[in-house]
């Protein structure tokens, strides 16, 4: 590849980018009733990781004092923004509790909870799937969607699990299943962001370029006539060839890594031809 195709391979690389049909999802994370501020500050810097910024803190157990102190700010990090911009909504009446997160979830088009009790199939409420087994809906227009959370003590109650359209649960060891609030939702928001983003290899100002297929029928060439001035055994050398390919094949190649094993091949060939030229 010449300097100035490079250049613009490396200028126009994204390592990530949204796909087709998910430009117009929005995402929000609702934390119902958490308890820590830890774990409200992780959750702000892990969706800082996966591009999510819609932050929600539905009637808050943690004294509000502490939802934005310098403690939660340590933990947010580089999602302190997230974690300033989050809507925080109080209930005076905590009887209210449940009406109102119904009515407040009347603004999003999909409701998905979790869970770490959707093991048993006595409890329908609690039907879960995993977080790989869900399929993001592909949409033209506007989709709202929202991620709840249960608080770190008990999680959603069955209350507050009827209210979504769907169920997810993470699996766990059997011997400790529940995870802490903050690594849940990472695991989550990374599930998530594999299904909506394509992602390619690299990162920083020198991404990894991956060697196209035009890139490595040379090298395929190149081993052939290895194996040709090798003189194998004709029903042997189909073989070797295929056996080959299929590894390199199966393996994400870089560029770089490419043009090294063509070096390679072409001084083999060279040194090969020296020493056992064509017959004619």
């Amino acid at each position: 590849m010449n300097k100035k195709r490079k250049f613009r391979k490396i200028e126009n690389f994204k390592e990530t980018q949204v796909k087709k049909g998910y430009e117009n999802h929005t995402f929000t994370i609702i934390l119902v009733q958490p308890e820590t501020a830890g774990n409200i500050g992780s959750i702000a810097r892990v969706m800082k990781n996966f591009d999510f910024q819609n932050l929600v803190i539905f009637n808050p157990i943690e004294k509000m004092g502490n939802i934005l102190s310098d403690e939660s700010c340590g933990f947010a990090m580089h999602g302190k923004d997230i974690l300033f911009n989050a809507n925080i909504i109080t209930l005076k009446n905590q009887n209210n509790h449940v009406n109102e997160l119904t009515n407040f979830l009347k603004n999003f088009d999909l409701i998905l909870a979790t869970t770490a009790k959707g093991k048993k199939y006595t409890n329908l409420r609690r039907l879960a799937i995993f977080p790989e087994d869900f399929s993001i809906p592909i949409s033209e227009k506007r989709l709202n969607i929202a991620i709840l959370f249960g608080k770190e003590s008990h999680g959603l109650t069955n209350e507050e699990i009827g209210l979504a359209d769907i169920i997810l649960r993470i699996p766990t060891s059997k011997e400790y299943p529940s995870l802490n609030l903050s690594h849940g939702c990472g695991i989550i928001l990374y599930e998530i962001f594999k299904k909506i983003n394509i992602l390619n290899v690299g990162r920083g100002k020198k991404p990894v370029l991956l060697a196209d297929k035009k890139d490595r029928l040379i090298l395929y060439d190149f081993i052939k006539q290895a194996i040709e001035v090798l003189r194998l055994r004709t029903y042997k050398e189909n073989y070797v060839y295929q056996a080959f390919k299929n590894v390199f094949e199966r393996a994400f190649i870089s560029k770089k890594e490419l043009s090294l094993m063509l070096g390679l091949f072409s001084k083999v060939n060279s040194i090969l031809k020296e020493v056992r030229p064509y017959e004619d």
